[in-house]
């Protein structure tokens, strides 16, 4: 990874975020990450139409939903079970305004660098994630989750 000097500071344009200083929330429910890694894909169509073979128009296609999936281990559990949360079992609320539309509950990422100081508190938001497929080992603290958003980007802040 790359460094630049910014006026008088250095700075990296782009920080891994180490998963196990990180808790997840779904819904209500905390989990504190021992090891793992959430990975999601942002996808645009881009169509271009020819003029006599030659490329002549660029525009957006249809818009394509965020791909998500998370496999860890967690530490601590709060709140609840993930697997109500993310399935949408026992009371909880859909994230989805729609009620005619099936579950879907928002995935906060809350990064806080370890040793405190050495770097900003990220927070990424999977929007409206509904599950598609979902693995699940009680005994060794285990999540796999892959799933879509119905957004075509995560909110970062």
């Amino acid at each position: 990874m790359k460094s630049f000097l910014l006026g008088r500071a250095w700075i990296t344009p782009f920080a891994q975020i180490d998963i196990k200083f990180a808790v997840v929330t779904v819904t209500t429910v905390e989990l504190k990450i021992g090891e793992g890694n959430l990975s999601y894909t942002e996808t645009r169509t881009i169509e271009y139409t020819l003029d006599r073979g030659l490329l002549d128009e660029v525009r957006e296609g249809d818009e394509v939903p965020v791909d998500a999936s998370f496999d860890l281990t967690w530490e601590t559990m709060t709140g609840g079970d993930a697997k109500d949360a993310i399935k949408g079992n026992t009371g909880f609320t859909s994230s989805d305004s729609d009620t005619c539309r099936p579950y879907a509950c928002d995935i906060v990422v809350t990064y806080t660098p370890s040793p405190t100081g050495c770097g900003s508190v990220s927070v990424i938001t999977l929007p409206d994630f509904r599950w598609e497929t979902f693995a699940h080992d009680l005994r060794a603290g285990q999540l796999a989750v892959a799933g879509k958003c119905n957004a075509t980007a995560v909110e970062e802040s």
